[in-house]
Formats: structure tokens, C-alpha cells, sequence
């Protein structure tokens, strides 16, 4: 079976078979005569019949419970009956071991491979496979109690969880307003902290959730108090949670070694101080919670500040408020005195009037200096602004409308000049087409015609026009070249690129003549 994995053991199983034979009594001589009786061989048993006899062998030769010591190996517990299935092994054997859940349930530590134990039992045969077994009632660590081995596994768990950084602790509040305690109401711890809290400072509200310190069922009971206790903190004022209980054994304070108590601390919204014991017991709560206290009276001490302190402090700020006020009044009054002996009390309004007169020498020189500023910029501005009024927009219009004129008369004397000679060649031209061939020399003619026609158009007065000026024409129809020939009551007709606008002289201007 070495390598293989236990079977499942049922405990009504462990007696055997309903058909196994009666292994009460010693059927060893009945056989034995049997054989000698008969001349074949011996009677054949059945394998039921065997393992009953090897039941009743063992019963006879291990009638008192056994205590064996060993390494435990090959460790499983079975997930739904909660049996526990190992091996216990020395140097030189080996022997399967089982240990029912009833059995196990008041273990304190976990057991694990290669944990060194001592197993008390009975020794029998599982019928089924024929195989020796130890039936294991107790389990004890060899070197180690079962307390001490219980508490050790339980700080590397929750250690290894993080449930004892010490980033992860809350500060205890200086003044609370309201103290939960967890503790037994009958115990010394409670009349400690009682004491110890009216003694330090009486203002605090407390709260005590009694429950069992030790015992079966009691880190539940506290775990269960602390939790509520957080709940309504709130609610109640709360602002400190103290867990404590007097000293005693390992097992006395074993309600604070189990796990569900140091989740419970943990889980807590509200700082928790533990007093647990004396000074040389630590304990898993201990270490779980955000100030651990040596004792319940150091737990109470820890929680809230003592008003004598509190008092002799306050008596500190008063005497340093007094001497700080004394020299505050001490320094006005020496203040109130240099500005009473000065010059500016006696006489508050000299300084104005020496002001005064200063601002009004400032205010002449400034007018001055303004007035001078300003008839130098004229002076630098006049040659600018002459030479503006030359550049003034109607100015120049005047001036190019005049050139316009100028160049319209020169234009149409060349195109006059231009359209006779063109008339010319064209009779000349006419004249070669009719004697050569009439209808292509119409053609050249009409192409050539059209060009000058282009040419001339270009040439026109009315593509100056398109060009954005106009042309002014008094009322007989004469083009006006002055402002001097117009009047006002005068018809005036513009002559623009796509039409006529007649206009009315409404009053005569002068402009600057053009330099």
C-alpha cells in the first residue's frame, strides 16, 4: 500500500463483516484436532474467517489502547466526513493511521507531513482490505505541546496574510467619547478598567459586552462581541474598542489565540487595544490588534489620557497665553507711547499741507511741461500734414481725372488719324479683292478688319471706363476738364463703363492746387 492512497474508513465497519466468524474465543485446538483426525490436509479457511482471526490475535496480544511515536506523512483530510488519513513512520517501517472526525475535533493544532507526534490508540485490522491499522484517539507533538504547536502555526498563517503589518494599524484617538470593552463582567480585568477609567478620565462613556474569557465556544462569543460592538460605534460614540481579560495558563487565554478572534480585531473599523494577560503572556489577539497593553488596568491607560495631565497641560497653555498677552500689551503700550510723543500727533495735519504745497508746484510744471510738449509736436507735425492735404483721395482724383481727359482727347485724335488710314487700305484693299479672287480676299480683309476693330475698341474711351474711371459731362454735353466751369444748381451727367448718372451741383469746393 506504500504509494497509494488510503482507502475511505466507515467506523461501524471496524468489527468486521456481518458474516465473520465468532473471533471471541480460541478455535485453535479445534483445528488442530481436525487435522490430526483427519488424514488430508487441514481445513481450508475463508478470508473473513482469516482476518478474524488475525482481529482476535491482535485483541489478545494489544488489549489496552497503544501509544506510538512517529513522522507523520502522506497527510489528507477527507473534504466531506472530516476524517483524517496519514501514515506514522520511523527509520526502518511504517504503519497506516486514521483518526475520526470526533476524535480530531478538539485538536488544537493542524497536523502535517513531517511533524514529529504521538499517536494514542487502538491497533485493529481494516476488514475490507485485511490491512493493519492504527485507530488514532489522541495526537500529540512530540518535543512541543499541542498548544504551543497550535499557536506557532496560526501566527505564520495570519502573519503570512498580513494581519499583523504594522502599516495596517490604526492610532489609538487621544480623547475618545466613548470606549467599547469585551471582557468577562464577572473577572478582575472589568473592575480594573472601570477603575483605571474613572481614575484617568471620568467624561468617557463605556460600554461592556460581556462575554466568556475561556472555555468551549468562547472566541466565537468574543469575535461575535467585537463585531457588534464596531457595528454601533457609531451609533454609541464609540471611538476605542478594549479587549482584555486577567492572566492565566496557555490555556487559559487560549480564547485569544484562535483565529476567529484575530480576524475579528482585524476586520474592525474602530482601533482596538488588547490587554490580555500579564506582561510575559502575548497572545495571537495581541499581536492582531493596533496597541497591545501588557495588562486590562495598562489597556484602560492606553485608551484614554489622564486628566491630570491633561489639566497640567491646559495650566501650561494658560500661563504661556498669560505671558504672551502680558508682552503683547506690554508692546502697544510702548507703541501708543512713541506715536503719542511724535511729531505727526501733535501736528497730524502739517504733513498734508507740505504735501500739498508740493503737489501744486508738481501740477504747474507738469501743465507746463504739457504745453510745451504739445507745441513742439504741432511744430514737428505741420510739414506731414501738408504733405497729406497734397495726398488727399479727392485731391488726387481731381488730378487724375484731368490726366484722363488729357489722354482721352490724345487717344481719339489717334484714333481718328488711325481710322483713316485704316479706311484707306481698306478701299485700296477693296480694290486688289475685287480684281483677284473676290470671296477669300472678303475673308482676309473681314479678319484684318476685325482685329483694328479690336485694337480700336481697346483703344476706345469706354474701355477707360471699364477700368474704374468716368467721365463728366456738363449739361450741353461738353466734357468738363475744371472744377471752375461748374455751378451751383448745375446738371452734371457721369459717364460710367455701364451707364449714365445725371447729378446737381449742391455747393463749389476749392482744393489745394496739386504740387
Amino acid at each position: 500500500m506504500t504509494g497509494q492512497e488510503h482507502p475511505l474508513f466507515d467506523p461501524e465497519n471496524i468489527r468486521g463483516p456481518a458474516d465473520a466468524p465468532d473471533v471471541g474465543r480460541d478455535v485453535t485446538d479445534e483445528v488442530v484436532n481436525a487435522r490430526d483426525s483427519a488424514d488430508g490436509p487441514a481445513r481450508p479457511l475463508s478470508v473473513s474467517g482469516l482476518v478474524g482471526r488475525i482481529k482476535a490475535a491482535l485483541g489478545r496480544s494489544f488489549p489496552e489502547p497503544v501509544c506510538v511515536v512517529g513522522e507523520i506523512s502522506n497527510f489528507k483530510r477527507h473534504p466531506s466526513s472530516g476524517h483524517l488519513y496519514f501514515r506514522l513512520k520511523d527509520a526502518q517501517c511504517a504503519v497506516d493511521a486514521v483518526m475520526f472526525r470526533r476524535d480530531a475535533a478538539g485538536m488544537k493544532f493542524t497536523p502535517a507531513d513531517g511533524l514529529e507526534v504521538v499517536a494514542e490508540g487502538r491497533v485493529d485490522v481494516y476488514d475490507r482490505r485485511g490491512q493493519l491499522q492504527l485507530y488514532v484517539q489522541r495526537l500529540t507533538p512530540r518535543g512541543e505541546g499541542a498548544l504551543e504547536l497550535a499557536f506557532r502555526q496560526l501566527k505564520d498563517k495570519l502573519q503570512a496574510e498580513g494581519l499583523f503589518e504594522p502599516e495596517r494599524k490604526k492610532p489609538i484617538p487621544r480623547i475618545p467619547r466613548g470606549v467599547g470593552i469585551v471582557t468577562s463582567s464577572a473577572g478582575a480585568a472589568i473592575r480594573d478598567i472601570r477603575r483605571t477609567l474613572s481614575a484617568r478620565w471620568p467624561a468617557v462613556r463605556a460600554y461592556l459586552l460581556p462575554v466568556p474569557v475561556q472555555g468551549e465556544g468562547a472566541a466565537e462569543r468574543i469575535a461575535r462581541a467585537i463585531a457588534l460592538l464596531d457595528a454601533n460605534a457609531p451609533r454609541l460614540g464609540i471611538d476605542t474598542l478594549i479587549v482584555a481579560r486577567g492572566g492565566g495558563s496557555l490555556e487559559d487565554l487560549w480564547a485569544f489565540n484562535e483565529e476567529p478572534v484575530a480576524r475579528a480585531i482585524f476586520a474592525a473599523r474602530m482601533p482596538v487595544v488588547s490587554g490580555v494577560g500579564h506582561e510575559v503572556d502575548v497572545t495571537i489577539a495581541d499581536m492582531a490588534a493596533d496597541a497591545r497593553a501588557a495588562t486590562p488596568t495598562a489597556a484602560a491607560a492606553l485608551a484614554v489620557p489622564d486628566r491630570r495631565d491633561i489639566a497640567r497641560h491646559l495650566g501650561q497653555l494658560a500661563g504661556r497665553a498669560r505671558r504672551r498677552l502680558t508682552e503683547t500689551v506690554a508692546t502697544a503700550r510702548a507703541s501708543l507711547g512713541s506715536i503719542l510723543r511724535s511729531a505727526v500727533f501733535r501736528d497730524p495735519t502739517a504733513r498734508l499741507r507740505t504735501h500739498s504745497r508740493h503737489l501744486d508746484e508738481l501740477s504747474v510744471r507738469l501743465r507746463s511741461a504739457t504745453a510745451a510738449l504739445l507745441s513742439r509736436d504741432r511744430r514737428k507735425l505741420e510739414p506731414p500734414a501738408q504733405k497729406l492735404a497734397a495726398l488727399h483721395p479727392a485731391r488726387r482724383r481731381e488730378q487724375a481725372i484731368g490726366r484722363l481727359d488729357r489722354a482721352v482727347a490724345r487717344l481719339r485724335w489717334a484714333l481718328g488719324t488711325r481710322a483713316k488710314r485704316s479706311g484707306d487700305r481698306l478701299g485700296r484693299a477693296e480694290t486688289r479683292l475685287r480684281r483677284s479672287d473676290p470671296a477669300q480676299r472678303l475673308r482676309l480683309e473681314r479678319q484684318k478688319l476685325n482685329a483694328l476693330q479690336r485694337q480700336l475698341e481697346s483703344m476706345s474711351h469706354r474701355s477707360v471706363l471699364r477700368r474704374g474711371f468716368s467721365i463728366t459731362r456738363g449739361a450741353d454735353g461738353e466734357i468738363l476738364r475744371s472744377a471752375e466751369g461748374v455751378s451751383p444748381g448745375d446738371t452734371l451727367i457721369t459717364e460710367l463703363a455701364d451707364g449714365k448718372l445725371r447729378s446737381t451741383v449742391d455747393r463749389e469746393r476749392q482744393e489745394p492746387p496739386e504740387e
